[in-house]
């Protein structure tokens, strides 16, 4: 594949995912009218995982397991790897909802100039089968909206390769929230152009690292409150209270 003419670098992150990356996989070749590589990077699984990426002969897929320092660790050794100018994340156990979602993606980035896109996404249950919510994405009117919890849904944000070039990668020693943390960095700190696609773009599994209960919720709220912080923010002292209820009741309504 010529490099100088891909659109986006797909990135999955994987660790004993045999029960669900073949969901992924297929959901991220089926793409359509764009040009895309497909990095997926496993760390070391003990299961079935590695045997079945590779068995994937696609020339589009660029497989690699090693060790790594946990989820956002290996997101940053793919990102450096890749070649396209965006980048899209998407986990080992979610899908996109259609073929066109990048293709989408790109006309957006196009038509609005922006530097990062989002979409909607739907949480649902382990096999699919029953949605569970809907986290609807709103434009980023004012920066203000930042302390009233508003965050683009990680699984539905696209960000160019020369965002990550210019003000970093996420930060590895968060377990949970290094994506909030490098999109406060992005769109609050350093003011990059944001905008919305008024589509559903990633259906999501439930049970996740940010979705799986109370623990990682009690975290992802430190890790929240310590982004600010990281950034010479201070961040309003309702911030993680109104978090938590978006969390728990509003799926993301901001």
């Amino acid at each position: 594949m010529k490099t100088d003419n891909v659109d986006f670098s797909v990135i999955t992150v994987c660790y004993n995912a045999a029960s669900t990356i073949s969901e992924t996989i297929e959901s991220v070749l089926q793409q359509t009218d764009i040009c895309f590589e497909y990095i997926i990077m496993d760390g070391c699984s003990t299961d079935d995982t590695v045997e079945l990426l590779n068995n994937v002969t696609d020339p589009r897929v660029k497989f690699i397991s090693e060790k790594d320092n946990g989820l956002y660790d290996a997101m940053n050794k793919a990102i450096s790897l890749a070649s396209g100018k965006y980048i899209a994340i998407i986990n080992a156990d979610d899908i996109y909802v259609d073929e066109f979602v990048l293709s989408s993606v790109k006309q957006e980035f196009e038509r609005s100039l922006a530097d990062i896109v989002s979409g909607h996404l739907y949480y649902f249950d382990t096999d699919f089968s029953k949605k569970a919510r809907r986290y609807r994405c709103s434009p980023l009117s004012n920066r203000a909206k930042w302390g009233l919890g508003w965050q683009p849904p990680h699984p539905s944000t696209y960000v160019k390769k020369e965002v990550y070039d210019s003000i970093g990668l996420y930060c590895p020693s968060y377990k949970i929230s290094a994506d909030y943390e490098f999109l406060l960095r992005a769109l609050f700190v350093n003011k990059y152009k944001h905008s919305v696609i008024d589509q559903d773009l990633v259906a999501m599994r439930l049970g996740g690292e940010s979705t799986a209960g109370v623990k990682s919720i009690y975290l992802g709220n430190k890790e929240v409150l310590d982004a600010w912080k990281r950034n010479g923010k201070k961040a309003p002292f309702y911030l993680v209270f109104i978090k938590l209820f978006n969390k728990l009741f509003s799926g993301g309504l901001l």
